[in-house]
């Protein structure tokens, strides 16, 4: 089967949070305001330079699924109830089937 792509219109923005609890907190609110359309969540351990030393946690990804219209109020969402004072913030547009594409529109409509 071949997909037709698209100008991408979608993007996967990743951030972590500290535990579980945040992390789900954080996606709820992202899901409830429609700045984005899934997160999914994954607890990972993490190995990072911080303030001059390598440091390790464990941590929980959330990979969050919006379209380019609500980028910008979701990443503001994020950096004003994120726990940590530099969130991770890394992003990307994507392509999708169209009709995983059509449900993203319709659910952040």
């Amino acid at each position: 089967m071949s997909e037709k792509l698209k100008h991408p219109n979608l993007l996967i923005v990743l951030t972590t949070e500290k535990d579980y609890k945040h992390a789900k907190d954080l996606a709820k609110s992202l899901l409830k305001k429609k700045y984005a359309a899934c997160v999914n969540l994954r607890e990972l351990q993490s190995l990072f330079w911080w303030e001059g030393e390598i440091q390790e946690s464990r941590e929980v990804q959330l990979i969050i699924k919006t379209s380019q219209i609500n980028f910008e109020r979701l990443i503001l969402e994020i950096k004003r109830l994120h726990t940590y004072n530099l969130p991770e913030l890394i992003f990307w547009s994507v392509s999708s089937e169209e009709n995983y594409e059509n449900w993203i529109k319709e659910v952040l409509d």
